[in-house]
């Protein structure tokens, strides 16, 4: 299976998903409810009653997405490049983003459930996975492509023969 079947995919699941949530019956109370003592105040309400008609489908969306963009960076790396090292590379940093998002999103799920919740650096434990989780475990994929980038995305022999190709160009706009 080629990588671009591997997009396309995920972006049909994240539209057929897309659809899904726009076509359910919104939950009760979805705009939130009065405050009974002020006036013009609205409470959030019950979370897991908001989330019943749609299930789980955040959760799936985000791994849709998640997958998408690991797909994404792995098809911007020349065919001839795509080494056994970058395949491992990929997958373990597309494994780290879903380990994050499963425990925000299981984290969240317990807090609904329960209505309790440990907390950690002052803050809940979903909270920390979506401050600390989710931008850390995308830098993963930004220090990749900083750390990497001579070897995968611009080699030196490659920036060599396109500055010759804007050389050779140069040289016959000027002979025009």
């Amino acid at each position: 299976m080629k990588i671009i079947h591997v997009a396309f995919a995920c972006l049909l699941a994240i539209a057929g998903i897309t659809v899904f949530i726009l076509l359910s019956e919104p939950p009760a109370g979805v705009t939130g409810v009065a405050h009974e003592t002020i006036a013009g105040m609205k409470l959030g309400g019950d979370g897991a009653a908001r989330l019943e008609p749609i299930g789980r489908a955040p959760f799936y969306f985000q791994i849709g997405v998640i997958c998408f963009a690991a797909s994404l960076l792995y098809m911007g790396i020349a065919e001839r490049r795509r080494d056994t090292q970058l395949r491992v590379s990929v997958l373990v940093m597309t494994a780290i983003a879903l380990l994050v998002w499963y425990m925000l999103y299981s984290g969240y799920e317990a807090y609904l459930a329960t209505g309790e919740t440990d907390v950690v650096f002052g803050f809940p434990v979903p909270t920390n996975w979506m401050f600390w989780g989710i931008w850390g475990s995308f830098a993963i994929f930004d220090f990749f492509y900083v750390l990497m980038f001579r070897r995968y995305f611009l080699p030196h022999e490659d920036e060599e023969a396109f500055d010759a190709l804007v050389a050779e160009l140069k040289a016959e706009e000027e002979r025009a």
